[in-house]
């Protein structure tokens, strides 16, 4: 019985030792911020207006979304802290909620005609997602949410 437990012990003692050696990598996996918006800038479409979708998280798990269209390309119109809140009227019937595991991130938006369902990855000061329209179909694969805080966009 002894040497069991002995045997057990060293296995356990070298799997342990065997990951000491071993150089740790850099991860680009960031943390999900919530004093800002994540973007995500379209260039011109086919009516000649650059959409700007944008997601804002609260700690929660609520998520709201937004998308703002623009027709110069200088300028960029972001929303702003004053009127992108969940506690605005206008997005009490859009909140959507998130999911965060392992810098992994699924998400659901809202609006009066369905909804679109996301997954991604949560990086440094960006998000990766592919989405699905549960409206209209569309899916879009690897759209980079880029991260803005109120802070750096001006009222």
């Amino acid at each position: 019985m002894r040497r069991i437990a002995f045997f057990i012990f060293s296995l356990t003692f070298l799997f342990l030792l065997s990951g000491c050696d071993r150089e740790a990598k850099p991860s680009d996996t960031g943390v999900l911020r919530y004093d800002g918006i994540y973007c995500y800038i379209r260039d011109f479409d086919n009516d000649g207006l650059i959409n700007n979708y944008a997601l804002r998280f609260y700690e929660d798990g609520t998520v709201i979304h937004t998308s703002v269209e623009q027709q110069k390309k200088e300028g960029s119109y972001f929303p702003k802290a004053s009127w992108f809140h969940r506690e605005s009227e206008y997005y009490q019937d859009l909140l959507g909620e998130y999911q965060l595991m392992d810098g992994a991130i699924t998400l659901t938006t809202h609006s009066p005609n369905g909804s679109v369902d996301y997954e991604g990855t949560v990086l440094t000061d960006k998000l990766r997602l592919s989405s699905h329209s549960n409206i209209n179909g569309y899916e879009v694969k690897g759209s980079e949410y880029v991260f803005y805080s109120f802070d750096e966009l001006s009222d």
